[in-house]
């Protein structure tokens, strides 16, 4: 069996660094729902702002498609403002 290329050795620390990423985007977008459920609107707010940075981040380094990122955000705008109609 050959020895790892150096393309392959990047390519897994790359995948490292992205898995660590993609995991924070998806807790963020987790606790915000879960607090939206709760109706804490306050906390849900704060956390969309931080999601807004991370993803737009992400998307910035290329962890994950710029589209990507500007899907979510929008999602997550559109639960905020359905939840303050309410």
């Amino acid at each position: 069996m050959p020895a790892p290329s150096k393309r392959d050795k990047q390519s897994i620390k790359r995948n490292e660094q992205n898995k660590a990423a993609r995991s924070r985007l998806n807790n963020l977008s987790r606790n915000f729902y879960r607090a939206m459920d709760a109706g804490e609107t306050e906390k849900a707010r704060e956390i969309r702002d931080q999601s807004q940075k991370a993803f737009d981040a992400a998307a910035g380094k290329g962890t994950i498609h710029p589209n990507k990122a500007s899907r979510k955000v929008a999602r997550l705008d559109k639960a905020l403002s359905g939840a303050s109609e309410n």
